[in-house]
């Protein structure tokens, strides 16, 4: 389990759940990994309400561009605050994560969460 801050104090927490694996022939088989990332929840009012919520960023490369990167967008749909958690389906190697938060009136976020690297294997798990 790992932990760094989104924004105001708020932890991240890497859940791994294998989801499958494949390969052909030669070399190492392609992995493909279910990672449910979750974090406290952001104080701020307007992340926790519609046109607010969360942006979980992934890339393969180090210190990577979130304007550039893929994302799962983690909006506000109901209750006292925003849903925690995403999942990601990553590949095998080295990948990179970043949170944000953002709401209706900051709707491109607030600055990225530290980056966290994430190994996924390169072979079956036993």
């Amino acid at each position: 389990m790992q932990n760094f801050c989104v924004s105001r104090g708020a932890a991240l927490v890497l859940a791994l759940f294998i989801t499958g694996c494949g390969g052909s022939g030669g070399g190492a088989p392609s992995v493909s990994v279910s990672v449910q990332v979750s974090w406290n929840a952001n104080r701020e009012a307007a992340v926790n309400r519609p046109g607010g919520g969360y942006r979980v960023y992934h890339s393969r490369s180090s210190g990577f561009d979130i304007a550039t990167a893929s994302f799962v967008d983690v909006p506000y749909s109901s209750g006292a605050t925003a849903s925690t958690n995403a999942n990601l389906t990553l590949s095998s190697g080295d990948n990179y994560i970043k949170v944000i938060a953002y709401s209706g009136l900051n709707p491109s976020g607030s600055a990225a969460s530290g980056e966290i690297k994430l190994s996924v294997p390169f072979g079956a798990i036993p």
